[in-house]
């Protein structure tokens, strides 16, 4: 059994033919996932049957990722740490829908899908698979001043509560792994510190590492906020990135301090 068998062989397709279908495609887009489907599938006939199995009302996202995800859950069993990153990404489809060469006025339709997955992650950096995903797209009106007061379950940031949840449904499963969640500025909201809370009595909520965007209070006592508090603590050591040039920013190397409270 080849690899892409074994990850689709538990997925919860209606048929076996689709299975096999859905096995093929995912050894033809893995040789070449830089290319096209018409161009990683080689011949027509491997071109159709591919966009038939995606255009195929019995297939949706879930059944495709099901056998990938119990396959992921396998390999996690065996981590003595795993990071669980989620992050949103955009996917967008601009079509033209004035002809090229006419000028430089164009006018397009976009069309934009917004796909937040969970991707586990070993300590030695080594990607275990894809757990879950959230798909949606944008309501074409904005939501502005009403998003103040929207219940967070309709706001998009519910989005990274959901991803703790998992990771907390991982840990439950997984008592001799330590479950770390990993997320992005957006994740710096105040109802996942509250969910994350550390309680003893709770053994099965996760860890998380969340890139701060707020300046919050660390401890009403000390009544210190954060920036304050990292400011003060000892230099752990040193490292040094590359930033790129961008319109109003120089290309420069940056110095980061590490530390830790």
């Amino acid at each position: 059994m080849g690899w892409a068998e074994a990850e689709t062989d538990r997925a919860s397709l209606p048929d076996a033919r689709l299975k096999r279908r859905l096995s093929r495609v995912l050894e033809q887009l893995s040789a070449q996932p830089t290319e096209s489907i018409p161009a990683a599938s080689g011949t027509w006939a491997d071109t159709k049957a591919a966009y038939r199995l995606f255009d195929n009302d019995r297939v949706d996202a879930v059944d495709i990722l099901d056998g990938h995800s119990r396959a992921t859950l396998r390999r996690i069993a065996g981590e003595p740490v795993v990071l669980l990153v989620q992050d949103t990404t955009f996917l967008s489809d601009i079509r033209d829908l004035r002809g090229r060469g006419v000028g430089t006025l164009r006018l397009t339709k976009r069309a934009e899908s917004l796909l937040h997955p969970s991707v586990a992650f070993s300590e030695s950096r080594v990607n275990l698979g894809v757990l879950g995903h959230h798909f949606w797209q944008r309501p074409t009106e904005r939501a502005g001043r009403r998003r103040a007061v929207c219940p967070l379950e309709e706001k998009e940031s519910y989005r990274w509560l959901l991803g703790y949840d998992m990771a907390c449904a991982l840990q439950a499963l997984n008592p001799d792994t330590l479950v770390v969640n990993v997320a992005d500025r957006e994740g710096d909201i105040y109802e996942w510190l509250l969910a994350g809370e550390f309680d003893e009595r709770v053994s099965d909520r996760a860890g998380y590492l969340i890139r701060a965007q707020h300046d919050r209070r660390v401890a009403q006592s000390a009544n210190r906020s954060l920036w304050e508090t990292l400011a003060q603590a000892p230099v752990l050591g040193q490292t040094r990135i590359s930033i790129t040039q961008r319109p109003g920013r120089r290309a420069r190397v940056a110095t980061l301090n590490v530390r830790s409270r």
